[in-house]
């Protein structure tokens, strides 16, 4: 049989406006307990200004605990008391901020467990859930909680207060709208990946030190976090088209011919022992299982040759080499590298690599 369609580009090559990630504070909330969610997101457009993010988290066990079912159980915002709910659970922009609204906090509900009919299967860990929407605009983002699909994204062109004939709607490239999930447990708990550098080539990278090579470091300057940083420390991106800004280290040549130029690999240094049992899946079987976790790829120039690496295998247990290769782009640049680890309860952590092209 034989098909055909639109090549996509890779997800690891990114272009315009991406959301890489959402990290919350605890992976596994507890009922009654503050969760303080960040966003990762990208631009690979310069001269742009900070976009405009919107969170909603009014979405609590939804049927079947799949997040399409939210949309048909939205709060009544006509009822002033459930009004009052939303607020404390909504985050709007404020456009005349400096930096974009990528942090969100919001409290899990005391019932949240207690709400839900208890598992048909006993040997299953009682829990519940909460969906937190989020929308990202590289224009003019409005939050509309009394439609069914409650965000707006345009780029305002006639000054006219609110979306209006002469303004465009913006497309996929400048509009991301997506969801995380927050479990609840009485007793579980989870933590984020833990994650303390970049390994590039043979050199051992971290914030705030020299680049290292064999545990000895080089006499080069310690690296700024301009040129890594890992999670929270890391600032939106400066885009730049000097490609003289990153140490000698982390600086290649242009590969005008792809696929016959040297390739570099690039890794995140993580700590196996962020390999956690899954108390919850083991539960359900005779064996203990650890934790799935992978680490997705994503460049702002050139290529990877792998998007997805994995880390740690629920049965077969760690491994020792999720490095992928990346391949600098044809011409002079700066590049951002993104390393996010990932485990399959929600935890997450990245670091941003930033090297040069000449």
């Amino acid at each position: 049989m034989l098909g055909c369609g639109a090549d996509f580009d890779p997800g690891s090559e990114l272009e315009g406006l991406r959301v890489l990630a959402v990290k919350k504070s605890v992976p596994y909330a507890r009922p009654g307990t503050q969760v303080d969610l960040e966003l990762l997101w990208h631009d690979t457009r310069p001269d742009q200004p900070p976009p405009q993010i919107a969170w909603l988290a009014l979405c609590q066990n939804p049927p079947g605990d799949l997040f399409e079912g939210c949309f048909g159980t939205l709060p009544d915002v006509s009822d002033p008391a459930q009004l009052a709910q939303v607020l404390t659970r909504v985050s709007a922009p404020d456009p005349s901020a400096q930096r974009a609204n990528d942090r969100f906090s919001f409290q899990t509900s005391r019932d949240i467990i207690a709400s839900r009919p208890p598992p048909k299967d006993p040997s299953t860990v009682p829990y519940g859930l909460d969906y937190v929407f989020f929308a990202v605009c590289a224009g003019t983002l409005e939050l509309h909680v009394e439609r069914t699909f409650p965000f707006v994204c345009y780029l305002d062109q006639d000054a006219e207060p609110g979306l209006s004939a002469g303004d465009v709607e913006l497309g996929s490239s400048d509009f991301v709208v997506g969801y995380t999930s927050v479990f609840a447990y009485d007793e579980l708990e989870n933590h984020n990946p833990l994650l303390s550098g970049v390994v590039w080539h043979d050199l051992e990278l971290r914030p705030g030190e020299p680049p290292a090579r064999a545990g000895e470091p080089l006499d080069e300057p310690p690296l700024g976090l301009e040129d890594l940083c890992i999670g929270d420390a890391c600032q939106p991106a400066l885009p730049s088209d000097d490609p003289s800004v990153c140490p000698e280290a982390l600086t290649l040549d242009a590969c005008p011919d792809s696929g016959d130029c040297d390739e570099i690999d690039v890794a995140p240094v993580v700590d196996p022992a962020s390999a956690e049992t899954d108390a919850a899946s083991s539960s359900l079987r005779s064996t203990t299982l650890l934790e799935q976790m992978w680490v997705n790829y994503y460049a702002s120039d050139g290529k990877v040759s792998e998007e997805v690496r994995l880390l740690n295998d629920a049965t077969e247990g760690w491994n020792s080499d999720p490095a992928t290769k990346y391949e600098p782009g044809k011409e002079p640049a700066v590049a951002y590298l993104w390393s996010v680890a990932h485990d399959n309860r929600g935890g997450a952590e990245w670091a941003r690599l930033r090297v040069c092209v000449r």
